[in-house]
């Protein structure tokens, strides 16, 4: 087993260098932007918000008091030039931003194509600088292991999937969202090695967990996680969603990137971020009722056949990580949106949910 890379050394490697962070408004981005900056580093992250946007100084209020610092960047992330620009004097690039789309009426050109050509983009801007850069990590996703139904079975013989697999049955006209994570992941490996770049890529599974910046939780996990808390799913708009997912903790995958960075033998490996076991909708709202004294009125999830059909060792062994426990996850997740006053939860009063607009959160984790 290799030893865990310490805060002290990550901190080490990290304090004072400038990094290069692609999607910095998003739910994944903006949690390593935290994390990065509590090591001392110096982001630099490209953005087609308006510099002087009140999103993005309302964003960065977030992260004051933390020892590094953030400068934006005017850069569409598919300008292989812009982006050139900005990675004079990098060592470490983390490549995030990509479409998270899962239908479109035209899905090669707005979700694969842009996941695709951003990452083609950043691989070839870091390919000018490669004497200086240190390592790219290019976020994936477990997208790019097995499609959406699972019918790409796992080639180990325990019968989970590992990094060894490859999600090869997906299409563009079903599942486009998956085939846009498989061929970025592609691109970046075969441009990696085209330009004598080190490179690792992160592959998370279903992203929950609290959120670092209210400015960054408008995505599709969030939006997910809300039909939890406020009952907002179903035919009538009046349930929890229903089915069985498999989640990964957005702070381990910021850690994973991190570590994915600066410890040697990650160079040229993919990991996979995940939950060993699946999650029912019932496991869901059982862990909310029992964890914070707002959700007790939430309706109770649908249940289902939970499974462990994946394998993230490698990111336990080699990166040294401890993987958050679900209900830790799962709990820390709707504080947050309560905290922010991005949830109202299913069943409270109206004074009960102006309440929840304006509290600083303490009430929300009363039985954690």
């Amino acid at each position: 087993m290799a030893t865990a890379p310490s805060s002290a050394q990550l901190a080490s490697d990290l304090k004072g260098s400038n990094v290069l962070l692609t999607g910095i408004t998003g739910f994944v981005g903006s949690e390593l932007a935290r994390q990065l900056l509590e090591l001392g580093a110096h982001i630099r992250a490209p953005t087609r918000w308006p510099i002087d946007s009140p999103k993005l100084a309302e964003l960065k209020k977030n992260f004051d008091g933390l020892p590094g610092d953030v400068t934006f960047v005017d850069a569409d992330i598919r300008s292989e030039e812009a982006l050139a620009r900005a990675l004079d004097g990098v060592s470490y690039v983390f490549h995030v931003a990509s479409p998270f789309v899962i239908s479109s009426p035209n899905p090669a050109a707005d979700i694969v194509a842009p996941a695709v050509e951003g990452t083609a983009a950043v691989l070839r801007a870091a390919g000018r600088h490669k004497d200086a850069i240190k390592r790219v990590v290019v976020t994936s996703s477990v997208c790019a292991i097995h499609d959406c139904n699972s019918k790409q079975l796992p080639s180990a013989p325990s019968g989970r999937y590992t990094e060894a697999d490859w999600n090869e049955v997906s299409t563009v006209e079903a599942e486009p969202y998956w085939v846009s994570k498989v061929e970025a992941e592609r691109t970046a490996w075969r441009l990696a090695k085209e330009l004598g770049l080190p490179l690792a890529t992160v592959l998370p599974n279903f992203v929950m967990g609290p959120v670092a910046a209210a400015q960054a939780a408008a995505g599709i996990s969030v939006g997910f996680f809300k039909g939890f808390l406020e009952a907002s799913a179903g035919p009538e708009g009046k349930a929890p969603p229903s089915g069985v997912w498999t989640f990964a903790d957005v702070r381990d995958v910021g850690r994973a990137h991190i570590a994915a960075a600066v410890v040697p033998v990650a160079a040229g490996k993919r990991y996979i971020v995940s939950a060993r076991r699946s999650t029912s909708a019932k496991s869901v709202t059982d862990v909310l009722k029992a964890r914070l004294a707002p959700l007790t009125g939430i309706p109770d999830g649908q249940p289902g056949e939970e499974a462990e059909k994946i394998d993230p060792s490698a990111v336990e062994t080699e990166l040294g990580l401890r993987l958050t426990p679900v209900e830790d996850t799962l709990a820390d997740m709707a504080a947050s949106l309560l905290k922010h006053g991005l949830a109202l939860p299913a069943g409270a009063d109206a004074a009960a949910k102006v309440a929840v607009g304006h509290a600083s959160g303490e009430e929300g984790v009363a039985k954690a």
